[in-house]
C-alpha cells in the first residue's frame, strides 16, 4: 500500500537567504516547510522550502544550541518539521522549521552516527527530517522524528547508482537526500518511504539555475532541498514530485 502525499496549493523555494532577513522570504499564507544552512562566517546563508496549506501555521527558530532544543521547541508550542546544522562563531548550532499542532509528535535526536540514524526508524515511526554535521572531525546526524505508522527505509552512505538501486528495490520514493565528500567521492544518506505521488526525481549538485529549470519542466514541486557550498559555488540537493494541481 502507497500512502498519499498531497501536493501545496502553493510553493516557493528561495536561496542566497541572508541569516538576519528569514521572515523577508516569507510570504503571506506561507509556512516553511524546509531550512538548510551553506556556508559559513558573514557567507553563511539559507536556503528554503515554503508551502501554502490550509489550516497549516508555521514557524521556525534560529542558530539555537544543543542543549537548548528542547526548551527552545516548547516555547514555540510546534512541532519541528525540518532541521539543519552550521558551525556559528565556532559553535555548534540548530536552526529549525516548526508547525502549529501537537499531532503527529515528534522529537529531536542530535549526535547520531550512521548506525543511530538507522535504529530511530520503525513500524511505528519515521524521519520526518534530518541534518549532516561535523563536529570535531566526526560526521554524525540530527534527526526529527515522527510518530506515524509508515514503511520507511534510511539507506546510508551509498553511491547515487546504488540509493537508486534501493528505491526501485523497495519500489520506494525518496524522501530526504542528503549528500557529502569522502576522499574524493560523492555518497549519499537517503529516507526513502512508499508515496504515492506520481512522477518524482531527485538531483544533486545542482546550481539554482538548474534547480529552476528542472522544477518547471517536471511540471514539480520540491519535497526536499539541500544547499551546500564548495570551491567552485553554492550547488543543491533536490527532491521534486510532480504538481498534481
Amino acid at each position: 500500500m502507497k500512502f498519499s502525499s498531497k501536493p501545496p496549493e502553493s510553493w516557493f523555494w528561495s536561496h542566497d537567504i541572508d541569516p538576519n532577513h528569514i521572515d523577508d522570504v516569507l510570504l503571506p499564507g506561507m509556512h516553511l516547510t524546509r531550512l538548510s544552512i551553506y556556508g559559513s562566517g558573514k557567507s553563511r546563508r539559507f536556503a528554503a522550502t515554503s508551502f501554502r496549506e490550509s489550516g497549516i501555521e508555521g514557524t521556525y527558530l534560529q542558530d539555537i544550541a544543543a542543549a537548548d532544543l528542547d526548551s527552545k521547541i516548547a516555547e514555540t508550542g510546534a512541532r519541528p518539521v525540518s532541521i539543519t546544522a552550521a558551525d556559528v562563531d565556532g559553535q555548534l548550532r540548530f536552526s529549525l522549521a516548526l508547525q502549529k499542532g501537537s499531532e503527529p509528535k515528534t522529537s529531536v535526536h542530535i549526535n547520531l552516527d550512521e548506525i543511530g540514524l538507522g535504529q530511530l526508524v520503525n513500524d511505528q515511526r519515521r524521519i520526518a527530517d534530518f541534518t549532516i554535521y561535523s563536529t570535531g572531525g566526526v560526521r554524525k546526524y540530527a534527526a526529527i522524528v515522527e510518530e506515524r505508522p509508515r514503511p520507511s527505509w534510511v539507506f546510508t552512505r551509498v553511491t547515487a547508482k546504488e540509493l537508486d538501486a534501493n528505491l526501485r528495490k523497495h519500489d520506494a520514493t525518496p524522501v530526504r537526500v542528503r549528500g557529502f565528500s569522502e576522499n574524493g567521492a560523492r555518497y549519499f544518506t537517503a529516507v526513502a518511504e512508499q508515496l504515492d505521488v506520481g512522477n518524482w526525481a531527485w538531483y544533486d549538485d545542482i546550481d539554482s539555475d538548474t534547480v529552476a529549470g528542472k522544477l518547471d519542466s517536471n511540471n514539480a514541486y520540491p519535497s526536499d532541498l539541500d544547499a551546500y557550498r564548495d570551491e567552485r559555488g553554492v550547488h543543491f540537493t533536490v527532491v521534486m514530485y510532480r504538481d498534481h494541481n
